[in-house]
């Protein structure tokens, strides 16, 4: 199997397809202890309105509650999400004088995160079905790296623990901070696509453990199954 055809043909088509609908799922445990379970019912039509259902449960560190609500909204084809437009602004001046070899530098390593990553990628025949799988022990490691050292100079404006982060889900920051921590953490990525070269499932299961007064492990899944 031509595998980079293969990616190809279903990038092709799901960017192609004008409605979608499904469910997102999150589940994360810590210590054998469920300490979140998120779900997101989604409906994306074809004129850009968009429905979500949300439920979510957390039980960490005294930390417990529940949410459910519904959103309905119109994407804005157009203009695009507005934290990326801000995110590519506020980056903009890194390209200019001593800042474009940096730039330089930064792109040269996505480029070979991504080559890297094409390269590791199984993709596998089953029936009428393809099964695409990626460990991402590697990249993630490099990634951390990388975070790091951008939160050692400054990371409290960071898109991930920064001041604007207070619209995020209330156990974001901490269960970010313990990915961090891991040592060697184990990340596996599946797509399964069926015969029209649609994909029908996403997951990433990721498992881990680190030291901070005692030993802990945590485990989580992230999982889409689109039903069209």
């Amino acid at each position: 199997m031509n595998k980079i055809k293969a990616i190809y043909d279903v990038v092709k088509t799901m960017k192609e397809k004008k409605e979608r609908e499904g469910v997102l799922q999150v589940k994360v445990e810590k210590d054998g202890q469920q300490v979140l379970k998120f779900s997101n019912e989604f409906q994306h039509s074809g004129d850009g309105n968009t429905k979500c259902h949300l439920q979510s449960e957390w039980n960490c560190d005294g930390n417990e509650g529940k949410h459910e609500s519904t959103t309905e909204f119109k994407r804005d084809h157009e203009h695009g999400c507005p934290f990326h437009r801000g995110f590519r602004h506020g980056r903009h001046n890194e390209h200019f004088g001593h800042g474009h070899i940096h730039g330089f530098k930064s792109k040269a390593d996505i480029l070979l995160c991504f080559l890297r990553l094409l390269n590791d990628l199984k993709a596998e025949e089953q029936g009428e079905k393809t099964i695409f799988s990626l460990e991402l022990d590697e990249a993630v490691a490099k990634m951390k790296e990388r975070m790091k050292e951008r939160m050692q100079s400054n990371c409290e404006n960071g898109p991930f623990l920064g001041k604007d982060s207070g619209h995020h889900h209330p156990l974001k920051g901490k269960l970010m901070k313990e990915m961090m921590l891991m040592e060697k953490p184990h990340i596996l990525a599946n797509i399964v696509t069926n015969k029209n070269k649609e994909v029908e499932k996403v997951s990433i299961t990721i498992q881990g453990s680190y030291e901070n007064d005692g030993l802990h492990e945590t485990n989580a899944t992230v999982e889409v199954n689109f039903t069209k």
